[in-house]
């Protein structure tokens, strides 16, 4: 494969190819979106059932992926971003073809049809920006969808402007072969600048990468009007942590909300309210119950559709409750391709130079590509005043592994053309069935 071809011509008006170094290393712009503006209420009332399937496959999505990926980590506090990975793997879906496609979208709980007509208005309704009186943005959530091709590497111009149109996805061209340091500089700097300088750190893309597809979120929420920070406990309480050390001090206050703590089978769960409507939810394992239990793909399910209740008829009563929780800052930084592997992602995998049968891009390009890692990186800190966290996946795809020309390759046929026994092993060489076959 000569990874020196030249780039096509860019001859669409909305296709631009403009120099840009105020992220720092080297990099051009080959593709920009309209700016995201985000859904209104109105337009959130008008959506349709197939909006709506969207957003329950990518809580169907969440519920799987992080019990998962959050065993993974040695880290004592895990924090995961899972519409990242989703979203990252939206825009690797739109690349995609084939069985490659096929299986990527099973996993994303969606049709192709459906994730492309609605995902527009999914990344709208996640993007937010609140103002205080003076006009001050105050708390924020950011999106961005990226894919960074290597200079030299062919595409189909008709897939950048689609991931632009309906994927406000922006494209860029970086010299990872020859340019290496740079081009990760440029990523670098694109990701902290994106996540408002949480995330700051190399990727490690090698020399060999083809395509990245990368997804960057950032949020920034109050608990209360101008920042007043939430009023500590007035008693001590003993927090009991994972290795079953004793940790004694105030918790924070949230505000009284109409509801009762949910009961269940092995937690209790209830949740906090911040000053913009979103929802902290707290997952309290029950005596005797490890964390491991609690955390399974089953209660997060479950969790979306709990019902605190808040008004008792028989006894005409109505309840409130607030939380009273620790500050607590969490963070992740893997490679998840074993749980993206386990949740049914296997021809991305795949390098086609090896498998024939491996992964295929054809919608973005026409040389053979594979999916090298995706990595996820995550920051989360909920303090008094309020929660901040950021997270970016990164999807690597690299060049298929291209044949010697020097080498001589023989093909022959095996014909089993008698009575013969057999072993079927799985992916990692443990023997599922074994036997022998005498009459057919």
């Amino acid at each position: 494969m000569d990874r020196r071809l030249k780039l096509p011509a860019l001859l669409s008006a909305g296709i631009l190819l403009i120099s840009l170094s105020a992220c720092g290393g080297n990099k051009k712009t080959l593709g920009k979106p309209d700016t995201a503006v985000p859904l209104s209420y109105t337009e959130r009332r008008e959506k349709g059932e197939a909006f709506d399937s969207l957003l329950s496959a990518s809580n169907a999505f969440a519920a799987k992926f992080a019990p998962k990926a959050a065993a993974l980590s040695e880290q004592k506090n895990v924090a995961l971003s899972p519409v990242s990975v989703y979203m990252a793997l939206a825009l690797a879906a739109q690349c995609a073809s084939g069985e490659t496609a096929d299986e990527l979208y099973a996993v994303l709980n969606a049709p192709r049809e459906t994730v492309t007509a609605e995902f527009s208005d999914f990344y709208r309704s996640l993007t937010a920006e609140y103002t205080d009186s003076r006009g001050k943005v105050e708390a924020r959530v950011d999106l961005g969808n990226s894919i960074w091709i290597n200079k030299g590497t062919s595409f189909h111009e008709s897939c950048i402007q689609t991931l632009a149109t309906d994927y406000h996805c922006y494209s860029y061209a970086a010299d990872f072969l020859h340019d290496n340091a740079g081009a990760n500089k440029a990523v670098q700097n694109f990701v902290k600048e994106q996540t408002h300088g949480l995330i700051d750190q190399e990727f490690e893309l090698s020399e060999d990468t083809l395509f990245t597809l990368i997804n960057t979120l950032y949020l920034k929420e109050l608990w209360n009007d101008e920042g007043d920070e939430l009023p500590l406990t007035q008693t001590s309480y003993s927090f009991r942590q994972g290795d079953g050390s004793e940790k004694t001090g105030p918790l924070m206050q949230g505000k009284y909300i109409g509801g009762q703590a949910f009961d269940g089978e092995n937690f209790t769960t209830f949740f906090t309210r911040t000053l913009h409507g979103y929802r902290l939810h707290f997952l309290v394992p029950k005596e005797g119950v490890s964390l491991a239990e609690v955390f399974t793909e089953e209660t997060l399910n479950a969790l979306q559709t709990v019902d605190y209740g808040g008004y008792d008829e028989e006894t005409d009563t109505y309840y409130s409750t607030r939380c009273l929780f620790p500050a607590y800052e969490a963070d992740f930084d893997a490679a998840v391709d074993d749980v993206l592997k386990e949740m049914g992602i296997g021809r991305f995998f795949l390098d086609p130079g090896i498998y024939p049968d491996g992964c295929e891009f054809e919608t973005l390009t026409d040389e053979e590509v594979y999916c090298k890692k995706v990595r996820h990186v995550a920051k989360l800190k909920v303090e008094r005043r309020g929660i901040e966290g950021a997270a970016v996946t990164v999807a690597e795809m690299g060049a298929a592994t291209a044949p010697d020309p020097a080498t001589k390759y023989v093909y022959e046929d095996f014909i089993v053309d008698r009575a013969f026994g057999f072993v079927l092993t799985d992916p990692y060489g443990v023997t599922l069935f074994s036997g022998v076959v005498n009459t057919i």
